[in-house]
């Protein structure tokens, strides 16, 4: 009896799900039926008003079905998506003689999520940022609205959006940022790293571990030429606790191997002896940056010496991407000499296919 209950439930289930996937299917069918039929009609209207936008425009849009409403919607947002210069600034009039810049506001507004999130994609189209005591207020609730209102100011020509889009994605300083807003951190800062640098003075000493490693991978793809008092904060990280955050700061370090001053806050013995192989082997690309003879030197004595595979393979491949000529070891096959002779064969093979030989 148990059985058949179970069974009759399972059945029931199953149905009230397909009925409903079948409802959705023809509601969406029929919606996407009458947004085709509709966009014939509303484009050459839209452009239309595309020159002159005024009171009539907002009229028209007013005097639309909803579907309409939302065809107009999705055709302005993709040549927003894809037109520059003028044209964009064309669309950019039109939706303000919409009323879409001030319901995108409306959006941010709104506490859900979703909402925000939809009125900061608008405003990041259009290229308008409100101020930035508006996305603090209404924009901070969750690390994806953060990267959003950032990636907003990312979009603004400001001198001051640099600055304070940096300090929103690094507002709490403890939940690792997701890739959209790493690459963000990452536009606002590849060309000045200003923002970053102040940021992580003043607060990297108390970050997670895992937001402070995020801004040490920045920082290694960054163009920096401020003073080397911002960078204070980083020579300690070399005696961090954490192997990730050394090998990280030791990466930082090689951006700015062109230094002098910065050379000398690097003991290579300490890194080289470093027990831990991510370390050492941050500390080889560190010393191909470097590319003076004695960090030649160097890498030629972790290729002969560091006791971990990958990191001597590491130390071996930088050296050859120098064009250096790692000698073969005489005598019986080592690990080294196992080592230098892939490194040698993925070097001929790169020259075969540079010059067409197979």
């Amino acid at each position: 009896m148990v059985l058949l209950q179970i069974f009759v439930v399972i059945v029931a289930v199953c149905l009230f799900v397909g009925a409903l996937t079948f409802g959705l299917s023809v509601v969406r069918y029929w919606f996407d039926r009458r947004q085709e039929g509709a966009r014939g009609d509303l484009l050459p209207e839209l452009f239309a008003h595309l020159e002159e936008p005024g009171p009539e425009t907002a009229t028209w849009y007013d005097s639309l079905s909803r579907v309409e409403q939302y065809v107009v919607r999705q055709s302005i947002i993709q040549y927003l998506r894809r037109l520059e210069g003028s044209d964009h600034r064309k669309f950019v009039a039109l939706s303000a003689a919409l009323g879409l810049d001030e319901h995108a506001r409306a959006l941010c507004r709104r506490r859900s999520t979703f909402n925000t999130l939809r009125g900061l994609i608008w405003l990041t189209l259009l290229k308008q940022s409100p101020s930035t005591a508006f996305l603090r207020r209404h924009c901070m609730a969750t690390p994806e609205t953060r990267a959003a209102a950032a990636r907003l100011l990312c979009t603004v020509d400001e001198d001051v959006a640099d600055m304070d889009a940096t300090a929103l994605l690094l507002r709490d300083g403890e939940t690792p940022m997701s890739v959209y807003a790493l690459d963000t951190l990452y536009q606002l800062n590849r060309s000045d790293s200003t923002p970053l640098l102040a940021k992580a003075g003043a607060d990297a000493s108390w970050w997670n571990d895992q937001l402070l490693l995020q801004c040490l991978t920045v920082l290694s793809h960054c163009q920096s030429a401020e003073q080397i008092e911002q960078f204070a904060w980083l020579p300690p990280l070399l005696e961090a606790e954490s192997p990730q955050i050394r090998a990280g700061a030791l990466l930082a370090f090689a951006r700015q191997g062109w230094r002098d001053a910065f050379r000398e806050h690097v003991v290579v013995e300490d890194v080289l002896s470093d027990p831990e192989p991510e370390v050492r082997t941050a500390a080889y690309e560190l010393l191909g940056q470097w590319g003076d003879r004695p960090a030649l030197e160097w890498l030629r004595y972790g290729v002969y010496n560091d006791p971990d595979d990958r990191s001597r393979l590491a130390a071996a491949r930088t050296l050859a991407a120098r064009g250096d000529d790692l000698p073969m070891l005489a005598g019986p096959e080592t690990e080294t000499s196992r080592t230098i002779a892939w490194v040698q064969n993925e070097h001929r093979s790169r020259r075969r296919i540079a010059t067409g030989w197979s």
